[in-house]
Protein backbone atom coordinates (compact mmCIF):
# COMPACT_ATOMS: atom_id res chain seq x y z
CA UNK A 1 0.00 0.00 0.00
CA UNK A 2 1.25 3.60 -0.37
CA UNK A 3 2.24 5.58 2.42
CA UNK A 4 1.66 9.27 0.38
CA UNK A 5 -1.63 9.81 1.79
CA UNK A 6 -2.36 12.60 0.43
CA UNK A 7 -5.29 14.70 -0.90
CA UNK A 8 -3.62 17.53 -3.25
CA UNK A 9 -1.21 16.95 -5.64
CA UNK A 10 -0.74 20.63 -7.14
CA UNK A 11 2.32 20.96 -8.99
CA UNK A 12 4.41 22.66 -6.46
CA UNK A 13 3.81 19.76 -4.07
CA UNK A 14 5.23 16.82 -6.38
CA UNK A 15 7.71 19.42 -8.25
CA UNK A 16 9.30 19.48 -4.31
CA UNK A 17 8.72 15.75 -3.60
CA UNK A 18 11.18 14.68 -7.33
CA UNK A 19 13.85 17.38 -6.31
CA UNK A 20 14.59 15.36 -3.03
CA UNK A 21 14.09 12.03 -4.51
CA UNK A 22 16.62 13.16 -6.96
CA UNK A 23 19.09 15.29 -4.19
CA UNK A 24 19.18 12.09 -2.00
CA UNK A 25 22.16 10.15 -3.04
CA UNK A 26 23.52 13.59 -4.96
CA UNK A 27 27.16 14.59 -4.11
CA UNK A 28 27.09 16.73 -0.75
CA UNK A 29 28.31 20.22 -3.09
CA UNK A 30 24.95 19.80 -4.75
CA UNK A 31 22.93 19.29 -1.62
CA UNK A 32 24.78 22.48 0.57
CA UNK A 33 23.59 24.40 -3.09
CA UNK A 34 20.69 23.19 -2.55
CA UNK A 35 19.80 24.00 1.11
CA UNK A 36 21.55 27.45 0.52
CA UNK A 37 19.29 28.54 -2.27
CA UNK A 38 15.98 27.39 -0.23
CA UNK A 39 17.67 29.27 3.27
CA UNK A 40 18.17 32.58 1.20
CA UNK A 41 14.51 32.91 -0.59
CA UNK A 42 12.55 31.02 2.03
CA UNK A 43 10.62 27.59 2.13
CA UNK A 44 6.76 27.40 0.73
CA UNK A 45 4.38 25.08 2.52
CA UNK A 46 3.74 23.52 -0.76
CA UNK A 47 7.76 22.95 -1.03
CA UNK A 48 7.80 21.74 2.67
CA UNK A 49 4.68 19.19 2.25
CA UNK A 50 6.41 17.87 -0.94
CA UNK A 51 10.30 17.48 0.56
CA UNK A 52 8.58 15.68 3.48
CA UNK A 53 6.22 13.41 1.37
CA UNK A 54 9.73 12.46 -0.77
CA UNK A 55 11.15 11.84 2.94
CA UNK A 56 8.06 9.49 4.22
CA UNK A 57 8.27 7.92 0.77
CA UNK A 58 11.66 6.48 0.78
CA UNK A 59 10.92 5.38 4.46
CA UNK A 60 11.21 1.48 4.85
CA UNK A 61 7.67 1.18 5.82
CA UNK A 62 5.20 1.19 3.36
CA UNK A 63 2.20 0.88 4.92
CA UNK A 64 -1.04 2.98 5.77
CA UNK A 65 -3.51 2.58 8.56
CA UNK A 66 -6.22 4.83 8.54
CA UNK A 67 -6.91 7.72 11.22
CA UNK A 68 -3.66 7.68 13.32
CA UNK A 69 -2.89 10.29 15.14
CA UNK A 70 0.49 11.43 15.63
CA UNK A 71 1.37 14.26 19.05
CA UNK A 72 4.71 15.41 18.43
CA UNK A 73 6.86 18.42 19.21
CA UNK A 74 9.59 20.31 17.52
CA UNK A 75 11.41 20.83 20.89
CA UNK A 76 13.89 23.39 21.45
CA UNK A 77 11.98 25.66 23.86
CA UNK A 78 14.35 24.77 26.36
CA UNK A 79 12.27 24.21 29.20
CA UNK A 80 13.49 20.67 30.73
CA UNK A 81 9.74 20.08 30.88
CA UNK A 82 8.32 16.49 31.06
CA UNK A 83 8.06 14.41 27.70
CA UNK A 84 4.76 15.38 27.47
CA UNK A 85 3.73 14.06 23.90
CA UNK A 86 5.01 11.18 24.76
CA UNK A 87 2.92 10.94 27.69
CA UNK A 88 -0.38 12.13 26.10
CA UNK A 89 0.29 9.73 22.83
CA UNK A 90 -0.05 6.64 26.05
CA UNK A 91 -2.52 7.88 26.98
CA UNK A 92 -4.82 8.59 23.90
CA UNK A 93 -4.33 4.63 23.11
CA UNK A 94 -5.65 3.76 26.46
CA UNK A 95 -8.65 5.88 25.33
CA UNK A 96 -8.97 3.95 22.21
CA UNK A 97 -7.39 6.04 19.90
CA UNK A 98 -4.58 4.32 17.40
CA UNK A 99 -1.98 6.47 17.78
CA UNK A 100 1.48 6.14 16.09
CA UNK A 101 4.15 8.23 17.79
CA UNK A 102 7.26 9.40 15.70
CA UNK A 103 10.03 10.89 17.46
CA UNK A 104 13.54 10.32 18.15
CA UNK A 105 16.45 10.84 20.84
CA UNK A 106 17.27 14.12 22.30
CA UNK A 107 19.66 16.28 20.55
CA UNK A 108 20.95 18.37 23.54
CA UNK A 109 20.34 16.16 25.89
CA UNK A 110 18.16 13.10 27.04
CA UNK A 111 14.88 13.84 27.56
CA UNK A 112 13.62 12.66 24.13
CA UNK A 113 10.48 10.85 23.55
CA UNK A 114 12.99 7.88 22.40
CA UNK A 115 15.22 7.80 25.43
CA UNK A 116 12.04 7.74 27.71
CA UNK A 117 10.98 4.46 25.41
CA UNK A 118 14.19 2.97 25.83
CA UNK A 119 13.90 3.86 29.38
CA UNK A 120 10.68 1.63 29.51
CA UNK A 121 13.00 -1.19 27.31
CA UNK A 122 10.60 -0.57 24.42
CA UNK A 123 11.69 -2.55 21.29
CA UNK A 124 12.24 -0.22 18.32
CA UNK A 125 13.00 -2.95 16.07
CA UNK A 126 9.49 -3.89 14.10
CA UNK A 127 8.77 -5.04 10.66
CA UNK A 128 5.58 -3.99 9.24
CA UNK A 129 3.67 -6.93 10.50
CA UNK A 130 4.36 -6.35 13.87
CA UNK A 131 3.81 -2.61 13.67
CA UNK A 132 0.58 -3.28 11.71
CA UNK A 133 -0.32 -5.62 14.96
CA UNK A 134 0.66 -3.21 17.63
CA UNK A 135 -1.46 -0.59 16.02
CA UNK A 136 -4.34 -3.25 15.43
CA UNK A 137 -4.49 -5.04 19.04
CA UNK A 138 -2.91 -2.16 21.44
CA UNK A 139 -3.61 0.94 19.54
CA UNK A 140 -0.12 2.06 19.76
CA UNK A 141 3.14 1.98 18.07
CA UNK A 142 6.30 4.10 18.65
CA UNK A 143 8.49 5.14 15.44
CA UNK A 144 12.11 5.46 16.02
CA UNK A 145 12.76 8.29 13.12
CA UNK A 146 16.40 6.66 12.40
CA UNK A 147 15.28 3.21 12.53
CA UNK A 148 12.61 3.96 9.37
CA UNK A 149 13.52 6.91 8.00
CA UNK A 150 17.45 6.73 7.08
CA UNK A 151 17.22 9.66 4.34
CA UNK A 152 17.36 12.34 7.33
CA UNK A 153 20.93 10.66 7.44
CA UNK A 154 22.67 11.14 4.24
CA UNK A 155 22.30 15.24 4.47
CA UNK A 156 23.94 14.97 7.63
CA UNK A 157 26.92 15.64 5.98
CA UNK A 158 25.89 18.31 4.02
CA UNK A 159 24.20 20.05 6.66
CA UNK A 160 27.33 19.86 8.98
CA UNK A 161 28.97 22.02 6.83
CA UNK A 162 26.14 25.13 6.85
CA UNK A 163 26.35 27.95 9.37
CA UNK A 164 22.53 28.29 9.73
CA UNK A 165 18.90 26.29 10.30
CA UNK A 166 17.83 24.46 7.47
CA UNK A 167 14.54 23.22 6.07
CA UNK A 168 15.83 19.57 7.96
CA UNK A 169 15.21 21.45 11.04
CA UNK A 170 11.43 22.03 10.25
CA UNK A 171 10.87 18.91 8.24
CA UNK A 172 11.57 16.13 11.10
CA UNK A 173 8.13 16.21 12.95
CA UNK A 174 6.19 16.01 9.51
CA UNK A 175 8.17 12.69 8.21
CA UNK A 176 6.33 10.25 10.56
CA UNK A 177 6.59 7.32 7.63
CA UNK A 178 2.88 5.85 8.89
CA UNK A 179 1.68 9.24 7.78
CA UNK A 180 -0.77 10.07 10.14
CA UNK A 181 -3.97 12.30 8.81
CA UNK A 182 -4.76 13.84 12.13
CA UNK A 183 -1.54 15.35 13.89
CA UNK A 184 -1.22 17.10 16.80
CA UNK A 185 2.31 19.40 16.38
CA UNK A 186 3.92 22.12 18.70
CA UNK A 187 6.17 24.11 18.40
CA UNK A 188 8.58 26.66 19.79
CA UNK A 189 8.17 29.65 17.73
CA UNK A 190 4.79 31.24 16.38
CA UNK A 191 5.90 32.28 13.06
CA UNK A 192 6.71 28.40 12.79
CA UNK A 193 3.29 27.25 13.98
CA UNK A 194 1.78 29.25 11.33
CA UNK A 195 3.83 27.62 8.83
CA UNK A 196 2.89 24.29 10.26
CA UNK A 197 -0.98 24.81 10.04
CA UNK A 198 -0.30 25.44 6.51
CA UNK A 199 1.67 22.78 5.36
CA UNK A 200 -0.63 20.82 7.57
CA UNK A 201 -3.55 22.35 5.17
CA UNK A 202 -1.73 21.76 2.21
CA UNK A 203 -1.47 17.79 2.85
CA UNK A 204 -5.25 17.75 3.27
CA UNK A 205 -4.74 16.56 6.66
CA UNK A 206 -6.66 17.58 10.38
CA UNK A 207 -4.71 18.86 12.99
CA UNK A 208 -3.78 21.20 16.08
CA UNK A 209 -0.91 23.50 15.73
CA UNK A 210 0.35 24.70 19.19
CA UNK A 211 2.36 27.38 20.55
CA UNK A 212 2.61 28.50 24.06
CA UNK A 213 3.31 32.31 24.83
CA UNK A 214 6.18 31.31 27.45
CA UNK A 215 7.69 29.42 24.48
CA UNK A 216 6.97 25.89 25.48
CA UNK A 217 6.08 23.34 22.36
CA UNK A 218 2.85 22.47 23.51
CA UNK A 219 0.19 23.34 26.00
CA UNK A 220 1.68 25.09 29.02
CA UNK A 221 -0.45 24.59 32.03
CA UNK A 222 1.48 27.93 33.27
CA UNK A 223 0.48 30.93 30.54
CA UNK A 224 -2.26 31.06 27.73
CA UNK A 225 -1.41 29.01 24.15
CA UNK A 226 -2.09 29.63 20.56
CA UNK A 227 -3.65 26.94 18.55
CA UNK A 228 -4.06 26.74 14.79
CA UNK A 229 -6.81 24.45 13.95
CA UNK A 230 -6.77 23.15 10.44
CA UNK A 231 -9.77 21.38 8.79
CA UNK A 232 -10.04 22.48 5.54
CA UNK A 233 -8.59 25.81 6.38
CA UNK A 234 -7.53 27.24 9.37
CA UNK A 235 -8.66 28.61 12.71
CA UNK A 236 -6.30 30.50 15.36
CA UNK A 237 -7.79 30.42 19.01
CA UNK A 238 -5.75 31.24 22.18
CA UNK A 239 -6.68 29.48 25.38
CA UNK A 240 -5.73 29.93 29.26
CA UNK A 241 -5.07 26.65 31.06
CA UNK A 242 -6.90 28.36 33.87
CA UNK A 243 -9.90 28.11 32.18
CA UNK A 244 -9.40 24.37 31.31
CA UNK A 245 -7.84 22.47 34.28
CA UNK A 246 -9.00 25.63 36.95
CA UNK A 247 -5.79 26.46 37.80
CA UNK A 248 -2.28 27.36 36.72
CA UNK A 249 0.72 25.24 37.01
CA UNK A 250 4.17 26.30 37.93
CA UNK A 251 6.88 25.39 35.39
CA UNK A 252 9.37 24.11 38.06
CA UNK A 253 6.63 21.46 39.23
CA UNK A 254 6.50 19.79 35.47
CA UNK A 255 10.36 19.95 34.71
CA UNK A 256 13.79 19.23 35.72
CA UNK A 257 17.31 19.02 33.98
CA UNK A 258 17.43 15.44 35.11
CA UNK A 259 16.75 12.55 32.75
CA UNK A 260 16.06 9.97 34.85
CA UNK A 261 13.59 12.05 37.28
CA UNK A 262 12.23 13.57 34.22
CA UNK A 263 10.85 9.96 33.10
CA UNK A 264 10.21 9.31 37.00
CA UNK A 265 7.64 12.25 36.53
CA UNK A 266 6.46 11.42 33.57
CA UNK A 267 5.67 7.84 34.94
CA UNK A 268 4.36 9.38 38.70
CA UNK A 269 1.81 11.61 35.70
CA UNK A 270 0.31 8.51 34.23
CA UNK A 271 0.11 7.13 37.20
CA UNK A 272 -1.95 9.83 38.50
CA UNK A 273 0.13 9.92 41.17
CA UNK A 274 1.29 13.31 40.62
CA UNK A 275 -1.53 15.95 40.02
CA UNK A 276 0.57 18.03 38.02
CA UNK A 277 2.11 15.86 35.51
CA UNK A 278 -0.83 14.36 35.45
CA UNK A 279 -3.00 17.69 34.97
CA UNK A 280 -0.42 18.81 32.42
CA UNK A 281 -0.75 15.59 30.30
CA UNK A 282 -4.50 15.69 30.24
CA UNK A 283 -4.42 19.01 28.83
CA UNK A 284 -2.17 18.11 26.11
CA UNK A 285 -4.14 15.50 25.03
CA UNK A 286 -7.28 17.76 24.84
CA UNK A 287 -6.26 18.89 20.93
CA UNK A 288 -6.25 14.88 19.83
CA UNK A 289 -9.51 14.00 21.61
CA UNK A 290 -11.03 16.88 19.84
CA UNK A 291 -9.64 16.15 16.78
CA UNK A 292 -11.00 12.05 17.25
CA UNK A 293 -14.49 13.30 18.53
CA UNK A 294 -14.17 11.73 21.58
CA UNK A 295 -15.61 14.83 22.77
CA UNK A 296 -16.34 17.70 21.32
CA UNK A 297 -14.71 20.87 23.96
CA UNK A 298 -11.77 21.58 25.85
CA UNK A 299 -12.94 21.19 29.05
CA UNK A 300 -15.29 17.88 28.40
CA UNK A 301 -11.95 16.65 26.38
CA UNK A 302 -9.81 17.45 29.66
CA UNK A 303 -12.05 15.56 31.86
CA UNK A 304 -12.01 12.68 30.30
CA UNK A 305 -8.67 12.51 29.76
CA UNK A 306 -8.07 12.76 33.77
CA UNK A 307 -10.37 10.22 33.86
CA UNK A 308 -8.29 7.69 31.94
CA UNK A 309 -5.39 8.71 33.72
CA UNK A 310 -6.76 8.59 37.32
CA UNK A 311 -8.29 5.25 36.78
CA UNK A 312 -5.05 3.67 36.10
CA UNK A 313 -5.67 2.59 32.71
CA UNK A 314 -3.14 5.00 30.78
CA UNK A 315 -0.34 3.62 32.77
CA UNK A 316 -1.44 0.13 32.43
CA UNK A 317 -1.37 1.02 28.63
CA UNK A 318 2.06 2.27 28.87
CA UNK A 319 3.14 -1.52 30.69
CA UNK A 320 1.54 -3.13 27.99
CA UNK A 321 2.86 -1.24 24.43
CA UNK A 322 6.25 -1.87 26.26
CA UNK A 323 5.81 -5.98 26.40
Amino acid sequence: MSNTGYTTRNSEVMTARDTMKKLIDSPDSEKIAFLTEIHNRGETPAEIAGFAMALREMSTINVRYPKLTDVVGTGGDGKNTVNVSTGVSILLASMGIKTAKHGNFGVTGHHGSADFMKYMSYNFKMDENTILNNISNKNYVYILAPEFNKSFAKFSSARRQLSFRTVFNILGPLTNPLNPELVVLGTYSEELAKLYSEVIMEEGKKGFIVHASDGMDELSPTVTSTLYMVDGGVKKQTVDPENIIGRHIKLEDISTPDPVKSFEMLLSGLSGKNKDIAGFIALNAVPAVILNGVRGNFEEAYNISMDYIESGKAIEKLKEVCQ
